[in-house]
């Protein structure tokens, strides 16, 4: 066997020991494709798909996807590109693709309510005389995303609506600009429906309702029958008849005029006729309200008189009503 002269032992020891060296921080710089990455921009470039593409960093690959939408791209298309502009890397992950997605806004689910409503009013004018239409999504909104650096609008370009069931499915763009708009299908239901005045808190007869006691709730219509009560006229300033609990809706029944009079209280009485004003006092019989008619038992003729309540404890007599002078002595 013949050795080597220990000085070219030595200068070959040198070259492995180099080539090694050299291959490690090969290695270590080497670029390293990302398994799934998320762009902002409308382009897909190298130096999104490497941790470190170096010059090649702004080399574009691929049309970027819309928001929502993840799409893949091979890595021998990948490879080919890269190889192309100087990108030394080795796929020691086995990669066959790579998931792109573009990052976005979620688009409001009011706009797309809004936009709903309007074409199921325009497809159906019954639907929306019976009240304000309410949507209620059930498939497809998850993915209604724009870019942003674009408008958040959509567009309705087809609707079918059941009137029967109140279901429909529709095509929408997202955003409403046909050049850069994405086609997506929505399915859910639509009733119309009323806005009902309802309390924020439990109260209970002799508590008198007032302007920060109520909330409004919006309600399918067909729940909102003629005895329910749809304005703030008719409970500020009223009082309930029966514990009532918030979020309630209430009936005409439900609530009263607050008591102006309790049974059994003083009430002076006024009787008023051409140039006659007369006053007496009595014991109400009963309770009253505002503008209702009660009767009094005088004081002093121990007679029953019916009053109408204009005040706390005060009622009058009007003057179409008959009544003997002497009731009021």
């Amino acid at each position: 066997m013949t050795r080597l002269p220990f000085s070219q032992t030595w200068t070959l020891l040198n070259v492995v020991i180099a080539l090694w060296i050299l291959l490690s921080l090969t290695d270590a710089k080497a670029a390293v494709l990302l398994p799934a990455v998320s762009v902002t921009g409308n382009v897909v470039t190298l130096g999104d798909l490497f941790d470190d593409a170096g010059e090649a960093s702004n080399v574009v690959i691929a049309t970027a996807p819309r928001p929502g939408t993840p799409t893949a791209i091979s890595v021998s298309r990948i490879s080919q590109v890269a190889r192309r502009n100087g990108i030394a890397w080795r796929n020691t992950q086995n990669l066959t693709r790579v998931v792109v997605s573009r990052i976005g806004i979620r688009l409001a689910p009011e706009v797309t309510r809004t936009a709903l409503a309007a074409a199921i009013a325009e497809e159906a004018p019954s639907i929306a005389a019976k009240g304000t239409i309410e949507i209620v999504i059930t498939a497809g909104s998850n993915k209604l995303m724009v870019a942003e650096d674009e408008m958040p609008t959509l567009l309705v370009e087809q609707i079918r609506f059941d009137r029967r069931s109140g279901r429909f499915q529709a095509i929408v763009r997202v955003p409403a600009d046909e050049s850069t708009g994405t086609l997506h299908r929505l399915a859910g239901r639509a009733f119309p429906a009323l806005d009902i005045p309802v309390l924020i808190r439990r109260m209970t007869p002799g508590e008198k309702i007032t302007e920060n006691d109520i909330n409004w709730l919006r309600v399918p219509a067909t729940r909102v029958s003629q005895n329910i009560i749809d304005n703030t006229k008719s409970l500020i300033g009223f009082t309930p008849r029966r514990s009532l609990r918030p979020g309630e809706l209430i009936r005409a029944n439900d609530v009263q005029p607050p008591r102006l009079v309790v049974k059994g209280d003083i009430v002076s009485i006024t009787y008023v006729l051409a140039n006659m004003n007369l006053a007496a006092r009595g014991r109400a019989l009963e309770d009253g309200a505002l503008g209702e008619t009660i009767k009094v038992l005088n004081q002093r003729s121990h007679r029953t008189i019916e009053v109408e309540v204009t005040g706390i404890n005060e009622a009058r007599i009007a003057p179409t009503r008959p009544v003997q002078l002497s009731a009021l002595n």
